[in-house]
């Protein structure tokens, strides 16, 4: 992952094939002590790990894809967890050869083609706890 333009707290950032876009955003943030960001993006993929959070089992149902997938949208954000750690939370729509779309929490993305993410550093920090009644790391005040 290379920065490929900043401009003050923007950035650009061109991810290589075979490189995994949540430990690289996590990374990158973390060599940037950035703890509050916004995220966008869009590339190509042809390893991709999905989630969708059965809010009754408190779990995610996840599906991996091992097909050339267009990365259509990315968009999510920065966050702190109460362990101190960073937490990148990311959704996508990602495109298929016949146009069809599928999207949902991504949980790996492999860069394919590809791979340009927007990040937009904010000051402070954007918390996560763990909520007990939905059993997410959701944002706190």
């Amino acid at each position: 992952m290379k920065i490929a333009h900043q401009d003050g707290n923007f950035y650009t950032l061109n991810f290589s094939p075979g490189e995994e876009i949540i430990s690289g955003i996590s990374k990158f943030a973390k060599e940037k002590n950035i703890k509050a960001g916004h995220i966008t993006g869009l590339g190509a993929t042809s390893k991709l790990t999905l989630g969708f959070y059965n809010l009754k089992e408190m779990k995610y149902k996840k599906e991996v894809f091992t097909e050339d997938l267009e990365i259509l949208s990315l968009v999510g954000n920065i966050a702190i967890g109460e362990d101190k750690n960073t937490i990148i939370h990311l959704h996508g729509t990602f495109g298929k050869q016949n146009f069809s779309t599928i999207g949902g929490h991504v949980m790996e993305l492999i860069i394919s083609g590809a791979g340009e993410m927007h990040i937009r550093a904010f000051s402070g920090e954007i918390r996560r706890a763990h909520d007990k009644k939905t059993g997410l790391n959701l944002i706190i005040e």
